[in-house]
């Protein structure tokens, strides 16, 4: 039986086809399972802040995210507004100290704003009388 070069191309072809989408698949399925655990990672980190009686009536969200890389670190953006600087580096430290306890390969970044209380007009009358 002779084999010729047509058909040892073509087997090529069709090995190189198969190895690329084994290795998309495998892309695929591990960029899904590290999106799986940000959001895992994010959930534990809002019930934290939601837990916290300090925090209470503040909007503020964590949110986790992964690049495609295997070994790239999960980023956790914190989000929001607080009245304080004090309570800003609270929130900070809390969100921090509770990620590196989860997992201490993660990065945390400061997205809040420092929105202090608006007083309203009928808030200074009813104070003075």
């Amino acid at each position: 039986m002779l084999i010729t070069a047509g058909t040892l191309l073509t087997l090529g072809v069709l090995v190189a086809i198969v190895i690329a989408v084994v290795v998309g698949a495998r892309y695929v399925s591990m960029r899904r399972q590290r999106i799986d655990e940000a959001v895992i990672l994010q959930s534990q980190l809002s019930d934290v802040v939601a837990r916290e009686p300090q925090l209470h009536g503040l909007l503020i969200r964590p949110t986790a995210r992964v690049s495609g890389w295997r070994q790239s670190k999960v980023t956790i953006e914190v989000a929001g507004e607080v009245p304080t600087p004090e309570l800003r580096e609270t929130v900070m430290r809390i969100v921090g100290a509770e990620a590196w306890r989860l997992r201490p390969d993660v990065i945390t970044l400061d997205h809040l704003f420092i929105v202090p209380p608006v007083r309203r007009p009928s808030d200074s009358i009813a104070s003075r009388g």
